[in-house]
């Protein structure tokens, strides 16, 4: 163990040593006038709403009374923004609930992606996989849990004044390098046989997948089932394969349904394509599923993943956009307005910054379909109990 503070300690000495000048707070938000507020919609299921909502509770009822969030450098107490999701709920039972919500919260507009409010929305789904205990000529390919190497450094640990940031490697030696690569991982068999395999997958795609999606189900021969979620990665920056499919020309109508066919339909350019991606999951079993970034169970339409150094975690927003209608072919219908309250309860590789947000719709056929045609354009309000109050 004192190795590996020694060494721990000389690398945030060099890494704070290289740091650039502390930065202007950037604005991701703009305060909205009552009178110009959106025209809101009540949820459509406010059951599964509220389930929503009750999760994002639980969330703040585990964190210490000091922690909070800065919201353009302004601090907002767990007390401030958990009192606000109770206020809310109230607001939902009265006749004029608009007129309720705009006397006691404040409505913040997402400067989004152009500074001008531009998001751009994606989808998710829980993904189901056929899989294994064992390896075998049908089960080759694994699930790996955390390994015992990885090394996660938090740099506000050690001095609140460092940038919220953590880094993610591995302890070779006297050194901290980064973690391996999906290439390594995979192809190289970095970390074949050390006894971290937690399953055995039969699709290399649909694997490919579930490390996207960050959580799904595997389905065992004799029925069992078991929920898996993301407990970490390797660090390495997300790259969309979807982009690297159009600059190399061998897709043009890019969507997590198309890429899917593409790829089952083209084996033998896997490893190539997959090894653009350098990021790479590991997973744990859990007892439900899937489970957010929360570490609550995620609501199919009610459960959003955000940036979390722009959006606070568990809090209550409101979006604007569409959403495909599509049929048991899997083809769509139309696309229809998706005007709603949600949560603001999951992270993901992809979504960086104050105009991108990932929805998530659940579980099934259906909700992989439309998770992989879902890409709109729209804007996303951050709502915030008045201070005055």
């Amino acid at each position: 163990m004192r190795r590996i503070r020694y060494i721990i300690l000389i690398f945030l000495c060099f890494f704070v040593s290289c740091l650039p000048p502390k930065k202007l707070v950037v604005k991701n938000f703009k305060l909205i006038p009552p009178k110009k507020w959106p025209r809101l919609s009540r949820p459509e299921d406010v059951l599964s709403f509220r389930q929503a909502l009750y999760r994002s509770l639980n969330f703040y009822e585990r964190l210490p009374l000091d922690y909070g969030f800065f919201i353009d450098g302004n601090y907002y107490s767990i007390r401030e923004i958990k009192e606000g999701l109770l206020i809310f709920n109230d607001c939902l039972n009265q006749a004029d609930w608009p007129n309720c919500l705009k006397e006691r919260f404040d409505l913040y507009q997402s400067r989004g992606m152009d500074g001008k409010g531009k998001v751009l929305f994606t989808g998710y789904y829980e993904p189901v996989l056929e899989g294994s205990l064992t390896p075998s000529n049908v089960y080759r390919y694994p699930i790996y849990r955390l390994p015992d190497e990885w090394v996660k450094i938090d740099l506000r640990v050690f001095d609140e004044t460092l940038p919220n940031r953590v880094l993610i490697g591995m302890i070779k030696g006297h050194k901290v390098l980064p973690f391996y690569t999906r290439e390594e991982i995979d192809y190289q068999k970095k970390l074949a046989g050390k006894g971290y395999e937690i399953f055995w997958v039969k699709d290399p795609v649909e694997l490919f997948f579930l490390h996207i999606q960050g959580s799904g189900v595997i389905k065992l021969e004799d029925g069992r089932r078991f929920n898996v979620h993301y407990c970490g990665s390797n660090g390495h920056r997300y790259q969309s394969i979807g982009k690297v499919l159009a600059d190399l020309n061998l897709l043009n109508d890019v969507n997590g349904n198309n890429i899917k066919a593409f790829l089952k339909s083209h084996p033998e350019i896997l490893h190539k394509i997959f090894s653009y991606n350098k990021s790479y999951v590991f997973f744990e079993i859990a007892e439900d599923g899937p489970i957010g970034s929360i570490g609550e169970v995620l609501t199919p339409k009610y459960s959003i993943a955000t940036d979390p150094s722009v959006f606070p975690r568990g809090a209550l927003v409101y979006i604007v956009t569409e959403e495909p209608v599509v049929d048991e072919q899997g083809e769509i219908l139309r696309w229809q307005k998706f005007q709603s309250f949600v949560l603001n309860q999951d992270t993901g590789g992809a979504i960086k910054g104050p105009g991108r947000v990932d929805i998530f719709f659940g579980r099934g056929k259906i909700a992989e379909i439309k998770a992989g045609y879902m890409l709109r354009e729209g804007k996303i309000y951050l709502l915030l109990k008045k201070r005055d109050l």
